[in-house]
């Protein structure tokens, strides 16, 4: 048998299981979809009762449009880590870690649970970042920058929070430590989500938010490219 071609029927394997479990359960979309949904729900409210819209203004250049990029991307970061850990949390708590052992080896288990919560961080961030777009009427000089920036920040955000889920997956008050692990990792990626969506909203130097999102896709790559490893070794320990 092709050992290729058993690691990506292995990887497939888990990432259909996180597909079935999640469609049955809808764990993650209730717990990061509400929470930014909430969020963005939050912000259009304080706007309304200030009873000024600082969004259509002729100058463009309000404090409050360049702080936009800070809360698109908080909304997107956080609803992220209330979710992506439990890809492997769950096995533990609901017992299935063993059974999982047993049926995958860890790249590819490691690869499986990446890629659905990359798919789920990349429809989480872009209809979350179009919903507060949408919401609160901004002006989007840069879409393609806008999105490119949601895309490489998901794909960084899924690979490193991944990966402390993982890690602490088998301590005993494993959410929580997973949450604070993860904040050191996803600290480059504040001011490179940042700095990319305010060039992308107008607010910033296109090649700032160039280098921006180069950034985060060179994270990105060297999560998912270390991850499997270091998830192995955690594994066999």
């Amino acid at each position: 048998m092709n050992p290729q071609g058993r690691w990506s029927r292995e990887v497939v394997a888990v990432l259909r299981k996180e597909l079935r479990t999640e469609w049955r359960t809808k764990t993650g979309l209730m717990t990061g979809g509400l929470y930014g949904v909430c969020l963005v729900l939050t912000v259009v409210f304080a706007l309304i009762n200030r009873n000024v819209n600082y969004f259509y203004k002729a100058t463009g250049d309000h404090p409050l449009q360049d702080v936009c990029a800070s809360l698109i991307w908080s909304i997107v970061l956080f609803a992220s880590l209330l979710s992506l850990p439990r890809a492997f949390l769950a096995e533990e708590e609901n017992g299935t870690a063993d059974l999982l052992r047993l049926m995958a080896r860890p790249h590819a288990v490691f690869w499986g649970k990446t890629l659905f919560n990359l798919f789920q961080t990349w429809i989480g961030g872009l209809l979350l970042g179009g919903l507060f777009v949408a919401a609160v009427g901004l002006d989007v000089r840069h879409p393609w920058l806008f999105v490119l920036c949601l895309l490489a920040g998901g794909a960084a955000v899924a690979g490193a929070v991944t990966l402390c889920g993982a890690i602490v997956a088998q301590a005993a008050n494993r959410t929580a430590l997973a949450g604070a692990i993860a904040i050191p990792l996803l600290w480059p990626l504040l001011q490179w989500g940042v700095a990319g969506l305010q060039s992308a909203i107008g607010t910033g130097l296109l090649r700032d938010g160039i280098s921006a999102a180069t950034g985060m896709v060179c994270y990105a790559v060297v999560g998912l490219v270390v991850g499997p490893y270091l998830y192995a070794a955690v594994w066999k320990s």
